[in-house]
């Protein structure tokens, strides 16, 4: 819940000093992508490229034959593009957002486009379009009110031409929640919905003909259930399930009996994504693991996943994920990357067996250049199973490195993963040991795993951070004499709480962006303006003024001797910079003057690619003077 844009580095913020011009490492690996994703049309003539070129990204439509661009689509001059995805053989849906004025970072919600091959002219959508048919171009699912004397207005859900959108169109079905996000079938009937209440409960409906069942309560059951698609024949739809204990699992749910089969689960970890057919019309199977993802099946014989397993052959250093397919699935955009390798998208002919390069979307980085992540696995002091990463840098034998441990925001329903990190690799590639370890309240390792880490701010989420840090030193794989501790927004949090409990194990700490005092938090920012959001707040930070004092860095400023670096966007609306001066003028009244970097029109984090440059810069420079990583000794 805490969780770029070219701009020169030299309007990126105020300092006490200036920053320092970064080197070619930091430039290419916070350098925003080139190639942001890749889609193939039904017939397989076109490729739609979302191309990223200085301040913002455009759809490029490429004819396949020869090589041409066949439209271009530019939302504006810095707009982004959001998704993308074919509604026939010559039209494209497209999610585009626009930049505004100073600010780096949208500040409306997406807005659809229909873009037509050949015409020049986009088409804007309204916001309440819900869906598309298979196979149909020229219809389009929408979401109404069906009355306006209710309130909150319930909605139903109807079928319209694509040229009368603003029509009323042909009823299909009502909604059974308001707010509700909805799964269709492939014949544009909604089968799955999906609401959160106020009080953060969830309802989860399934419509196996046409009435809508209540198939999960999380008030009843404890656990939240969510779709992940439904079968190419539309008899099945695919769920992921919660469990009170343990992983969650993957449920097959027949529409005509109502009977729920358990597919998959694994012990280790949930499943992450869904793994999709070729021609991507249904799931069938998972990315599991709490380490390198490992893909599963439900019919490990099948073609699909005979298919699948060659394709993770082709590439065995690489996960590969497909992108979009032609409506035989004889051709599939597949994008390959790792914990080295931002992502390239393939090109694979299933008939003659053969991936083809289309894209590198940050050809400037080289995987071979780049530094491994290691999962890892440990216990915690109460005997929790806690699982990370830990990237580690080139060293001279027998050299141990200063290391820096990167907690993830969130907290809740977040992690750490595998995937490609620009800031792990820029810690690496600069010669720091870099820890991410998932605490509890993280992701990936089950229901109870989240819920140990209610109202367990500063508490044992933050134990389990020290624990992590005490393995690593255990293990021989940084110096403990030189290890500092980052992270943004619920991790910079966590930084500041780190230096406040553990004086001796942490010589300095970095917070992008956080909250230092959980109070206010209750009186700060857009969290606390909604019912859910203050229901969140109380079920997962706590309401005890005195309790939330005591895990406060704000109130804890006496305890933190170590250097400390913060940085925050003037325009932060979820932890507003309120947090940061506070922090900073607490500090320098303990005694420790702080340096506060500030980022005029940044918001809850930093989008822009100057900014991201300054500031990664700036705590380079801080770190290589707190550890002596450039061989100096730590100062």
């Amino acid at each position: 819940m805490f969780g770029g844009v070219l701009l020169a580095w030299w309007l990126a913020g105020s300092s006490t000093a200036p920053a320092p011009a970064p080197d070619a490492t930091t430039m290419a690996l916070l350098r925003p992508v080139e190639y942001e994703n890749v889609t193939i049309s039904p017939d397989g003539m076109y490729l739609a490229i979302a191309h990223r070129q200085g301040e913002g990204t455009t759809v490029e439509v490429i004819r396949r034959s020869d090589g041409q661009l066949a439209t271009r689509f530019v939302p504006s001059s810095r707009g982004l593009i959001a998704g993308m995805s074919w509604l026939g053989p010559d039209k494209l849906l497209v999610s585009a957002s626009r930049t505004v004025g100073p600010y780096p970072m949208p500040l409306a919600q997406p807005t659809m486009y229909i873009v037509t091959i050949g015409d020049k002219h986009s088409v804007a959508l309204p916001r309440y379009v819900a869906g598309t048919i298979d196979g149909d171009d020229e219809h389009l699912i929408v979401r109404r009110c069906k009355s306006w004397k209710m309130d909150p207005c319930r909605l139903d859900v109807r079928v319209v031409p694509l040229g009368h959108v603003s029509g009323n169109g042909e009823f299909i079905s009502d909604v059974p929640a308001r707010n509700a996000d909805l799964t269709f079938d492939h014949a544009g009937q909604p089968r799955f919905a999906l609401s959160v209440a106020d009080d953060a409960a969830q309802q989860f409906y399934v419509r196996p003909k046409d009435t809508w069942l209540l198939l999960n309560d999380s008030n009843q059951s404890g656990v939240f259930v969510n779709a992940m698609g439904v079968s190419r024949d539309n008899r099945f739809g695919y769920l992921i399930r919660e469990n009170r204990q343990g992983t969650n699992s993957i449920v097959r749910y027949e529409f005509a009996t109502g009977m729920q089969t358990e597919l998959l689960r694994d012990p280790a970890g949930d499943p992450l994504t869904a793994v999709f057919s070729l021609d991507g019309k249904e799931p069938v199977g998972a990315v599991f693991g709490p380490g390198r993802p490992v893909e599963r099946y439900w019919d490990e014989n099948s073609d699909e996943a005979r298919w699948r397993r060659a394709l993770s052959a082709a590439f065995p250093d690489d996960l590969t994920t497909v992108v979009s397919a032609t409506s035989d699935g004889e051709l599939a955009v597949v994008k390959v990357s790792s914990d080295r390798d931002p992502g390239k998208f393939y090109l694979f002919d299933r008939s003659h067996a053969k991936a083809t390069l289309l894209y590198n979307s940050a050809s400037w980085i080289d995987p071979d250049a780049q530094r491994a992540s290691q999962a890892i696995t440990l216990t915690a002091r109460d005997g929790l199973t806690l699982h990370g990463f830990v990237t580690l840098p080139h060293t001279a034998e027998g050299v141990l490195p200063p290391m820096v441990v990167v907690v993830h925001g969130g907290p809740f329903y977040a992690r750490a993963d595998w995937s490609f990190d620009p800031v792990a690799q820029l810690l690496a590639q600069h010669g720091y040991a870099v820890l991410r370890i998932n605490f509890r309240g993280s992701s990936g390792s089950g229901r109870a795993f989240v819920d140990a880490g209610m109202r367990q701010w500063g508490a044992t989420m933050q134990d389990d951070v020290t624990d992590a840090t005490r393995w690593a030193i255990a293990q021989h794989m940084a110096d403990p004499g030189r290890i500092c501790i980052f992270g943004a927004s619920y991790g910079a949090y966590s930084a500041l709480m780190g230096v406040a409990r553990e004086p001796s194990l942490y010589r300095c700490a970095i917070g992008l962006s956080g909250v230092y005092d959980l109070n206010r938090l209750y009186r700060w920012g857009d969290t606390h303006r909604t019912d859910l959001g203050i229901n969140y707040l109380r079920l997962m930070v706590g309401n005890d003024p005195a309790a939330l004092a005591r895990v406060s860095p704000l109130a804890l400023a006496s305890q933190i001797t170590a250097p400390v670096l913060l940085g925050h966007g003037a325009d932060d609306g979820r932890a507003p910079i309120l947090h940061a001066t506070a922090m900073r003028d607490a500090l320098t009244a303990a005694g420790h003057p702080t340096e506060l970097i500030t980022y005029d029109y940044e918001a809850h984090g930093l989008a822009s690619y100057g900014d991201n440059l300054d500031f990664y810069t700036r705590m380079l420079r801080f770190l290589d003077a707190h550890t002596g990583v450039s061989g100096s000794p730590p100062k």
